[in-house]
């Protein structure tokens, strides 16, 4: 069960908190309407999906295409993961940006959509 306090949503950005304690720990499976993003923060990981399974060690952004069902299982003990996605009206949504965006891309993207508003 999670507690209220693991659940953040800021701005139309939804921000789960999960620890898995010891090893063997597991995060269901599921899937999303869109794809997402999740921070591995402490520890290790297997990621058991559609396509096979992954290790992943922290600290680490995993990305999951839509539609992909998925599941943590913890490789380590004290592990913590942060599922990430926004909250969407509707299924045909574009995103801004598409995964593959070079670092180039990303910072030119980021002029034009500043996530940060510099005070002088």
């Amino acid at each position: 069960m999670i507690n209220k306090s693991d659940v953040k949503l800021v701005d139309n950005v939804f921000v789960k908190m999960m620890h898995l304690k010891a090893i063997g720990d597991v995060h269901a499976g599921h899937a999303h309407l869109f794809d997402h993003i999740t921070l591995l923060a402490t520890g290790s990981v297997n990621m058991k999906h559609d396509k096979g399974e992954e290790e992943f060690t922290a600290p680490q952004l995993i990305v999951t295409p839509k539609g992909i069902t998925h599941e943590f299982i913890a490789t380590t003990n004290d592990v913590l993961l942060c599922c990430i996605h926004a909250i969407r009206d509707g299924s045909t949504v574009d995103d801004v940006a598409e995964q593959t965006i070079t670092q180039e891309q990303a910072a030119e993207l980021l002029t034009k959509f500043p996530l940060i508003e510099i005070v002088t």
